[in-house]
């Protein structure tokens, strides 16, 4: 499991929009980026994604303000049970 202990100001290499996360886990677990898949429910997510090599994006609205005009999302859901549907096509 990752997570990013530090507060918005840390300035930090973790904290999303920043790709620390998901560049730690590629390294540790020999991840396929450039097959990989991302789930998230706000556009720090996707951009961090993003710059970490992952292009196919999936952004769920689960409350957040999205603004969907300007997102950078492969995918916008309703709901993550609808992403089986967009990553087996």
């Amino acid at each position: 499991m990752f997570f990013c202990p530090h507060a918005p100001d840390d300035n930090c290499h973790c904290r999303k929009p920043k790709p620390g996360l998901f560049l730690n886990a590629k390294d540790q677990h020999d991840i396929d980026m450039n097959n990989s898949w991302m789930v998230g429910d706000k556009e720090t997510d996707i951009k961090a994604a993003n710059s970490a090599g992952i292009s196919q994006t999936v952004l769920v609205r689960s409350g957040h303000d999205i603004n969907e005009s300007y997102s950078q999302a492969t995918y916008i859901l309703d709901s993550i049970l609808q992403t089986n549907t967009v990553i087996r096509s």
